[in-house]
């Protein structure tokens, strides 16, 4: 069977599948296609009928998509500067024939800031591999689930890319735990002033928008809001309503009330085993009796 040098977005496929069948593909030609970028193992029979008809056609029409890939994608344009834009550009066609059949984005401060630290780009891989450095790029190698991902739905709102990104439905599991849980080790973070407190803001700045269904932050945005919290005299105080106001909407109010109160009766036990971070344990306490406050 001859090799393809190329991968397909499955859940895009089978999303246009009424589009491609029978007017590019029979209904089996699809499915073995489907088989086939799965990884399941085809019959003899199946790979014959593969390498005869199926991949001749998909090279064909991969060699006619080939003749674009000068195409660039660039999403929120008025939000970038003009000589970084310039730039982006040329840096997706090279990184295009770099990483050949890949998608490549370009994302974060370099696109927006006077000053940056590097350039952030993004190859969409099939496996994971370690992040790389060179010519002032910082490369993410990422896999297909990050489409899907809340992290995505943030970088792909400010970008550019090689490709055209379709919008998809977030998978990623965000509930109320997890923000409350983003919320303590954030608060954690900032009472220690922590190097990494940025990447924890980032995150609850963004599930905190998830989970109260506001428009989910692009990269300028979340820069703007962090930037906005670090430089205040009392950021606990900023990130306390932010939280309060995202888990305090939630419909099940019951079910927030409980889980409050619960946390709350946890921090004061384990005040009396730790008297002297008293006052730390007030301070976050006091949130989550904001919550039970505005829920009841």
């Amino acid at each position: 069977m001859r090799k393809l040098n190329y991968e397909i977005n499955l859940d895009l496929f089978e999303k246009i599948e009424e589009e491609i069948v029978p007017i590019l593909f029979t209904e089996h030609q699809f499915d073995l296609i489907i088989k086939k970028f799965s990884n399941k193992t085809l019959s003899q029979s199946e790979k014959n009928e593969f390498s005869r008809t199926i991949s001749k056609k998909m090279n064909a029409i991969n060699t006619i998509l080939e003749k674009e890939t000068d195409n660039i994608f660039v999403y929120r344009e008025e939000n970038m500067l003009s000589a970084r834009l310039s730039e982006a550009k040329k840096f997706i066609k090279q990184l295009s024939r770099k990483f050949k059949n890949k998608h490549i984005i370009i994302s974060g401060s370099f696109l927006y800031k006077q000053k940056y630290e590097d350039i952030d780009v993004f190859v969409i891989e099939k496996l994971e591999k370690e992040d790389a450095y060179f010519n002032n790029f910082h490369v993410s190698y990422l896999t297909e689930d990050v489409y899907r991902s809340l992290f995505f739905a943030s970088a792909r709102k400010l970008c550019i890319s090689n490709r055209k990104i379709t919008s998809q439905e977030i998978k990623e599991k965000i509930t109320t735990d997890t923000v409350i849980s983003l919320y303590q080790e954030l608060f954690n973070d900032l009472d220690r002033d922590f190097e990494g407190v940025k990447k924890t803001l980032r995150g609850f700045l963004l599930q905190s928008a998830f989970i109260s269904k506001a428009p989910i932050p692009d990269s300028q945005e979340l820069s703007q809001q962090i930037d906005l919290i670090l430089r205040s005299n009392k950021p606990k105080e900023i990130v306390k309503n932010i939280f309060v106001n995202s888990i305090a909407v939630n419909k099940n109010r019951k079910s927030i009330i409980s889980k409050m109160k619960n946390i709350i009766n946890s921090y004061l036990e384990i005040m009396k085993e730790y008297p002297k971070f008293k006052d730390y344990y007030l301070d976050i306490i006091s949130s989550f009796r904001e919550v039970v406050n505005i829920a009841s």
